[in-house]
């Protein structure tokens, strides 16, 4: 299907739908406002995405990442309607099956809050992947396109963390299972020791004296307290 955005109307739609959901609704998903020109636009680049069903949220932004590599994808960066058309052209894989545990509308309609911006489910995805690479495959490897995951909870609960290089690659090598490409196990626990929620209290802690957008992962890495060495910190290379 060729890529289209949303509307002000058909994103407005788009939340009442989601709502209606969340009340309750069974009703039908509303295909025609992807291509209905009162519910959406043209854009100014030819993308087509095909249709089929996605492994995990990885792998959408995975593809995404190189679909959107034929185009300046940054006139889209923080383009409501374009991310809410691309989550509502998904909106079967990222929707769980139990609708009435549908997420709040700024999962799938691009929020102009930047508190909730990051949650979104489609734009995030794609940051991560066209900027991380594998390095962002434990984050997006959840097999429920519809889970948002702990995991990401945690970590991204603010936006900036986003653009810190060194600490998003640090995360990865501490966090990712090399065998399985997917996170270790334990690393959600919130009352162990060098887990992902102690990665983000060391964080706090250094950047009162350390700009962490200067800093490299092998930097942040020499700077860990021992709790980290169970998660292979003496090992980050």
């Amino acid at each position: 299907m060729k890529v289209r955005k949303l509307n002000e109307f058909g994103c407005n739609e788009f939340s009442r739908y989601i709502l209606r959901l969340r009340n309750g609704s069974t009703e039908n998903f509303p295909t025609y406002m992807l291509t209905h020109s009162d519910t959406s636009e043209e854009i100014p680049d030819d993308i087509t995405l095909e249709s089929h069903d996605m492994d995990s949220r990885y792998e959408m932004g995975d593809y995404l990442s190189k679909v959107l590599t034929t185009v300046d994808s940054q006139k889209y960066i923080g383009d409501v309607g374009f991310w809410s058309w691309l989550a509502l052209f998904w909106f079967d894989q990222l929707c769980p099956l139990r609708r009435d545990k549908v997420s709040m509308p700024y999962n799938y309609v691009l929020s102009r809050d930047y508190r909730h911006r990051n949650r979104h489910s489609v734009y995030t995805s794609w940051q991560l992947v066209s900027r991380y690479g594998v390095d962002a495959r434990y984050l997006l490897c959840n097999k429920e396109m519809s889970v948002r995951g702990e995991l990401m909870e945690q970590l991204m609960g603010r936006q900036d963390m986003l653009s810190m290089e060194g600490v998003m690659k640090l995360a990865s090598k501490l966090y990712t299972d090399s065998s399985t490409g997917h996170f270790k196990k334990g690393v959600t626990s919130r009352t162990k020791g060098g887990t992902v929620g102690r990665y983000i209290s060391f964080l706090q802690q250094l950047e009162l004296t350390y700009d962490l957008f200067t800093l490299d992962h092998l930097q942040l890495a020499s700077l860990l307290p021992k709790e980290f060495e169970r998660f292979g910190s003496k090992e980050v290379g």
